[in-house]
């Protein structure tokens, strides 16, 4: 049983994975200032559109995990998307009104399925935490 509830927060994992890589390949309209609860939210969101590099950049990240996550690699790939993970959440927290926002529910399923699989592979990451 534990094993299928593991496969299935991957699945979901991996369709949330999806999500930056699809939007990086421009299959989604750009964002309007309507699909958030502050002007500084959409700011922020419009600043990373323009920089022209960012959402790329992230969909080839999350692309490398996803895949790593499928080649047994979870530890790796969790690692890897913790800091985005990270400012995902802190943005809907600082900027967008909060984690409780129908907007915060997809990146507050990331963050709690990043915790996930981080916690299940602790013990990988043991060796950061001992002197050289």
């Amino acid at each position: 049983m534990q094993k299928i509830i593991h496969t299935i927060l991957k699945v979901l994992l991996s369709l949330l994975m999806l999500m930056p890589i699809v939007g990086a390949l421009g299959v989604f309209p750009a964002p309007t200032a309507d699909l958030y609860n502050s002007p500084q939210a959409f700011a922020f969101i419009e600043a990373l559109m323009n920089s022209g590099y960012l959402n790329p950049l992230m969909g080839i990240v999350f692309a490398i995990a996803l895949v790593l996550l499928w080649l047994k690699r979870e530890a790796l790939s969790a690692m890897l998307i913790l800091p985005i993970t990270v400012n995902i959440v802190a943005f809907h927290l600082f900027l967008d009104g909060g984690l409780l926002t129908p907007g915060a529910s997809m990146a507050d399923l990331l963050f709690i399925l990043n915790l996930y699989f981080l916690w299940k592979n602790r013990s990988v990451y043991q060796s950061l935490f001992e002197k050289a």
